[in-house]
């Protein structure tokens, strides 16, 4: 005697289980319950932003601010970095033409550098750019990976004394949390003001 086909009902039944996957990731939408898993990426982790071709970070010392714009915006060591320096003088009240930053036209100043290991590596006299008041100019080529420390130190022309310190990450990207928010790429779109670093 041969053996008994399974009743239809079962058949059904069965069938109607295979079918649920494809009814649940129509009704929840498919594409987005195979994202779930990597919303991260394929290892859970965020992907990293591309480093910027150019980083701005502003410095306040005293009544002095400092906005420099590096260039490229995360060196890699012996590389020549580019850096500009907007140096300007924040008044007690608003100037009628430059409003809260003076630029300093004529003052003299220099950076010097200092290592990862904290060993000066030298220093380098800021230039005036033509045509671009209270604008100067200064290469450095690091010649390690690591956070360099600039230190900003010179005379205004009205010989007020001009100095402020701060980071300068090289081949060092993501940046650390105490540098975070000094990333902002200023390429090609309109200045943006870069976050301030309190003073020591």
């Amino acid at each position: 005697m041969g053996e008994r086909s399974p009743p239809v009902r079962i058949i059904k039944s069965l069938a109607h289980l295979a079918a649920l996957p494809l009814c649940f990731g129509l009704l929840f939408g498919a594409s987005n319950a195979a994202a779930q898993p990597f919303a991260d990426g394929p290892d859970g982790k965020t992907e990293t932003k591309p480093k910027p071709k150019r980083r701005a970070w502003t410095v306040k010392e005293g009544q002095f601010a400092y906005s420099l714009e590096f260039n490229p915006g995360i060196p890699d060591p012996n590389k020549v970095v580019e850096i500009h320096v907007f140096a300007t003088k924040i008044p007690s009240t608003p100037h009628p033409r430059y409003g809260n930053r003076i630029p300093l036209k004529g003052a003299t100043f220099t950076v010097e550098a200092f290592n990862p290991a904290g060993e000066s590596v030298g220093r380098f006299r800021a230039h005036a750019l033509p045509l671009q008041a209270g604008r100067y100019g200064l290469h450095i080529t690091p010649t390690q990976e690591g956070i360099y420390e600039l230190i900003i130190a010179g005379k205004s022309a009205e010989g007020e004394q001009l100095k402020a310190r701060l980071k300068m990450p090289v081949k060092v990207w993501p940046l650390p949390k105490e540098l975070e928010g000094s990333g902002a790429d200023v390429g090609g779109g309109p200045r943006r003001r870069a976050p301030v670093v309190k003073k020591r």
